[in-house]
């Protein structure tokens, strides 16, 4: 049979119907503890999160930076090298060509230096032995050979101490041509020149050794 509460009769509490009470307040207090730690523990994340977006952004900015001044370094090298490159190929040609020229000069002076030391001791060796110029007589006459009138010019020395020998070999290109004997002192001691209607026969020493230094420089 169900009870019956009557008026002013003093209700029965949980204690006494022998359950356990239950607190709201206590059960509000542990839901909002519970959601501050979540709410702290998503404010961190966030912070965490954002920390990390701003090292990313600023470490990308950094190699964006960096890739942006190795460009415009990049360039101005580049820049620098289309100017630089041409004024050092200009450098480099002119001290070849400044070498190749001191070579050259130095190889003249040498070879003229050379030149000069050859003639002094070929006139020692013509004053030593006459018999020298002769032998350029006779080749000067023998290229000579074949034309009508032949003119031999010896300098006034070898044209006095060399009169037999240049007599036979005169005589010997009498058969072949009219030949005549000059003294002349414009031309050197131990030299000759043979003089035809077509050209002339130099066989003077410092023609020959022009001859041959020309040949030497060619």
């Amino acid at each position: 049979m169900a009870g019956i509460i009557k008026a002013g009769s003093p209700r029965t509490t949980s204690h006494q119907a022998g359950g356990v009470a239950f607190n709201f307040a206590d059960m509000g207090s542990t839901y909002l503890s519970k959601v501050q730690v979540e709410a702290n523990k998503i404010i961190e994340d966030a912070r965490a999160e954002a920390a990390k977006i701003r090292k990313d952004a600023a470490e990308e900015g950094r190699r964006a930076a960096l890739q942006a001044v190795e460009a415009t370094l990049r360039g101005k090298v580049e820049q620098q090298l289309t100017t630089i490159v041409p004024a050092l190929k200009q450098a480099v040609q002119s001290v070849l060509e400044a070498r190749q020229a001191w070579q050259r000069h130095w190889e003249q002076h040498a070879l003229k230096l050379s030149t000069a030391i050859a003639s002094r001791i070929v006139r020692r060796e013509v004053q030593r032995v006459p018999l020298i110029t002769v032998e350029l007589i006779r080749e000067a006459l023998q290229l000579a050979a074949g034309n009508e009138r032949i003119t031999l010019r010896l300098h006034p020395t070898d044209h006095g101490t060399l009169q037999d020998h240049i007599s036979k070999l005169t005589a010997q290109m009498n058969s072949l041509a009219e030949t005549r004997v000059v003294a002349d002192p414009a031309i050197t001691a131990g030299g000759c020149c043979v003089e035809t209607e077509f050209g002339s026969i130099d066989q003077q020493l410092e023609a020959q050794l022009a001859r041959i230094t020309e040949e030497l420089l060619a």
